[in-house]
């Protein structure tokens, strides 16, 4: 039994933006209340960021570059929201899936060796969280700092705000001006946190499960550590089967666990994936061909590099996690397991080995949708069709001039 519960960046920062959006597990009333708020904030948030945008994408079709920043801005809120419905819709099990890693990842009740790989991988943990917080937060920034530079040396009735509104108020007059401009940080921000959220929470844990696969392949190899020194080799082999049967436990756990993630979260890597490379090829276009403000520019950036670098590591640890999974099967063969006695656990234990070696040759993975895992060659798939969309776009802007 764990009794102590562990928690450092990574963890605290998971939970800090699980609660912002309203999908964190509860334990009372009062923490409940305070989840459908927070529910509500963000419905509010998203629906008045796809408003703004796609309003100001309808009165401004004339303009290319900027109808371009606007539908990149509606597609990540999109994506936050529809991410974000469908882990609402499997809450019930994404709260199991919260508490079985708090129960049975996050403690230190790890022996040396185990305590090393939970080392590397709350770092590996800390240090992403970190960037992504810093990335996020900085393309966010320039949504706050473009219209604040722009508002130097102006009058107050060439205000601009970060997205134009089309109501009927006098937007540059005080406090109509202070209110919208402010409601626009607010929202941004939190559309930030929406969209950032799940995504934090899915690498966390999945790359806490290619761990717990390294500590268990750790395990099968220790597993006939002193087998040179026994003499009772009978008593051994018994020793070892009551071993290996808390390491089928673990694995057929671990098993489980990637198969709920994959439930969960399939139809949002699907879509990560899809509007990703679309994302990016805006981005790409906006900062090479876009007649576009710096600030704005350099918020394109940020979010490029962003994604970029999201795709990255996600695919790494997905890929990770495959083979992981299906290294458990050479860890558990690599063993000196031949020279036991064939008595009953010896018998046993042969029967044992080789339905775990079957079950990794069906590794775990993660999937976009149920139509293709998620590997390293992902990423690159990813890109090129970046370019190709890329590609397309920029011929058919080169023809749009020339015609006019």
């Amino acid at each position: 039994m764990h009794t102590g519960q562990y928690t450092d960046i990574s963890i605290k920062m998971l939970h800090f933006l699980l609660k912002l959006t309203g999908i964190s597990v509860t334990t009372n009333d009062i923490e409940e209340r305070g989840r459908k708020f927070a529910v509500v904030y963000t419905i509010v948030a998203l629906v008045y960021g796809v408003y703004v945008n796609v309003a100001d994408i309808y009165h401004s079709m004339d303009d290319l570059d900027h109808c371009i920043f606007l539908t990149s801005n509606t597609l990540n809120i999109v994506l936050a929201m529809f991410k974000l419905s469908v882990v609402s819709f499997y809450r019930t099990e994404f709260s199991d899936i919260i508490l079985y890693a708090q129960k049975h990842f996050w403690h230190l009740d790890y022996n040396h060796n185990e305590k090393l790989l939970f080392a590397e991988c709350r770092k590996i943990c800390t240090m992403w969280t970190i960037f992504l917080v810093f990335v996020t937060e900085a393309a966010l920034s320039f949504y706050a700092i473009v219209p604040i530079c722009g508002n130097i040396g102006n009058n107050k009735s060439n205000r601009v705000l970060p997205v134009s509104m089309w109501i009927n108020l006098p937007q540059n007059v005080s406090p109509y001006y202070e209110i919208m401009f402010t409601t626009q940080v607010l929202a941004v921000q939190h559309i930030g946190v929406s969209f950032v959220g799940p995504e934090n929470v899915l690498c966390v844990l999945n790359l806490h499960v290619v761990y717990q696969f390294r500590m268990l392949q750790n395990t099968l190899l220790n597993l006939w550590s002193d087998i040179d020194k026994e003499t009772d080799i009978v008593a051994y082999s018994n020793k070892c089967y009551e071993i290996l049967k808390k390491c089928i436990q673990k694995h057929q756990s671990l098993i489980e666990y990637s198969a709920k993630l994959e439930d969960i979260f399939t139809l949002p890597i699907l879509s990560t994936m899809v509007i990703f490379s679309v994302l990016m090829c805006f981005d790409t276009y906006e900062m090479i061909l876009g007649d576009i403000p710096t600030g704005t520019r350099l918020t394109f950036v940020f979010h490029m590099l962003g994604i970029f670098f999201y795709i990255i590591f996600f695919t790494y640890i997905c890929h990770g996690l495959v083979e992981e999974s299906s290294n458990i099967s050479m860890a558990l063969y690599s063993g000196w397991w031949t020279i036991l006695p064939m008595n009953e656990s010896g018998k046993m234990m042969r029967k044992d080995m080789n339905i775990i070696m079957m079950k990794s040759m069906r590794p775990c993975h993660l999937t976009a949708g149920g139509f293709f895992p998620v590997i390293m060659e992902t990423s690159t798939t990813v890109i090129s069709t970046t370019m190709s969309y890329f590609a397309l776009m920029r011929e058919s802007s080169l023809r749009a001039k020339e015609g006019n």
